[in-house]
């Protein structure tokens, strides 16, 4: 059984987090022994999340740290922030990125090792008239979609409610993830982590990850990354944020 609850602060990260009352997407769940923060977005606020990668100077941001400086330049402060697909040196997006309508990144159809490359990979992508999406990379290609946004990564975990050929119901590779998917009734935008504090129940295989979102009602959802990844929503203006590299990010901005 799935136990929900809607905490006032979200341990995300590694100072507390405060939930605002206008992004009340955020709870901590705990299905099939496994515990997860889930941050949803609704159509009414689709508009307000964006990715960036690059700063106002055209250099990458890298952590969550440059993301605030970079809002605090334009009067903002983060509402919600979680890391986007995997990335090289640089910090350079592997695959497409996508931000404010403009191609950072080309898609990336190559064959290679890791994560990234096991195909099927996909792209997810949120444009303001179609909505989200989430498309495996050779879908998206033959697509013709301009989005305005979208992040590449892999593996694909789930699409049209299959999970992905590659994994093991008794795998025993048990790591932090994080996710994004997208529901399929109405289309709203679910970014999923898997507990970073508790050492029992942070830890999920793929298999179980992608169970999970179908419990939560995706059959289309993209893997983010592994154990770099974390999510902040409304941290205080004083808070110690994760020095963790990132390359792309989504964000809301207050």
């Amino acid at each position: 059984m799935m136990k929900v609850c809607f905490p006032r602060w979200l341990l995300a990260a590694l100072g507390c987090a405060a939930v605002s009352s206008h992004l009340g997407g955020a709870e901590v769940v705990e299905h099939e022994g496994a515990k997860y923060h889930l941050f949803r977005i609704d159509s009414p606020d689709r508009a307000k999340l964006q990715l960036a990668w690059l700063g106002a100077d055209g250099k990458p941001l890298g952590d969550f740290n440059g993301l605030r400086r970079d809002l605090a330049l334009q009067g903002k402060k983060i509402a919600f922030a979680t890391n986007a697909g995997i990335f090289e040196r640089g910090p350079k997006p592997c695959g497409l990125t996508i931000c404010e309508g403009k191609v950072l990144v080309p898609l990336n159809l190559r064959p290679g090792e890791g994560n990234f490359y096991l195909k099927p990979n996909g792209v997810f992508f949120l444009d303001d008239k179609l909505g989200p999406g989430v498309m495996e990379a050779a879908e998206f290609a033959r697509s013709g979609l301009t989005p305005r946004l979208a992040t590449q990564s892999g593996p694909l975990m789930l699409r049209n409610g299959v999970i992905h050929p590659a994994f093991n119901l008794n795998s025993p590779n048990k790591r932090l993830r994080n996710a994004v998917g997208v529901r399929a009734k109405d289309k709203q935008i679910i970014f999923a982590m898997s507990d970073r504090d508790d050492a029992k129940l942070g830890t999920v295989t793929f298999h179980q990850f992608s169970r999970f979102f179908l419990h939560l009602g995706c059959e289309d959802v993209l893997y983010l990354d592994g154990d770099i990844s974390n999510m902040l929503v409304s941290p205080p203006a004083d808070a110690r944020l994760t020095p963790n590299t990132f390359a792309a990010m989504f964000f809301m901005a207050d």
